[in-house]
């Protein structure tokens, strides 16, 4: 038998990407539970306002109810509306729930930067720190005004 020499033990790091923050799996539980439940209740809200509007979203189905049909176009694109807004949402809600399980949840989409609790308490689908958002949504508005 050939007798070795004893190496001291090797640790090995933790973090193998020291540029890649290591987040306990848990971190964001509180807000995947509010994702979760948010969805659920945005996908009852749409199926909802769909089946109480019997064939479908329109000027058509409301004409049935009233025969103001000043009415029934005001209430058709209010629930053409409140449908889009819902899905909106609820595209935002997945995102945040699919950025969570590939790791990138709470992570600003644009500046990479760790977006605060706080924002994320108050908005859990958040893609981006208050900083970048206000950016954002300046840009978008003068997208807007300008018609481009």
């Amino acid at each position: 038998m050939v007798k070795r020499e004893r190496r001291p033990e090797i640790k090995l790091e933790s973090n193998l990407c020291p540029n890649v923050p290591t987040v306990p799996e848990n971190r964001y539980a509180e807000f995947r539970a509010q994702l979760q439940a948010q969805r659920a209740q945005l996908l009852g809200e749409v199926r909802e306002i769909i089946a109480a509007s019997g064939e479908g979203l329109g000027l058509a189905n409301q004409s049935k109810i009233t025969d103001d049909d000043g009415l029934a176009d005001a209430a058709a694109e209010m629930d053409i509306a409140l449908v889009r807004r819902e899905s909106q949402e609820l595209r935002d809600v997945e995102a945040a729930l699919t950025r969570m399980d590939a790791g990138s949840y709470g992570s600003c989409a644009d500046c990479g930067d760790e977006i605060g609790r706080a924002r994320l308490q108050a908005y859990p689908a958040a893609m981006r720190c208050v900083s970048c958002q206000e950016k954002f949504e300046h840009a978008q508005s003068q997208i807007h005004k300008t018609g481009l």
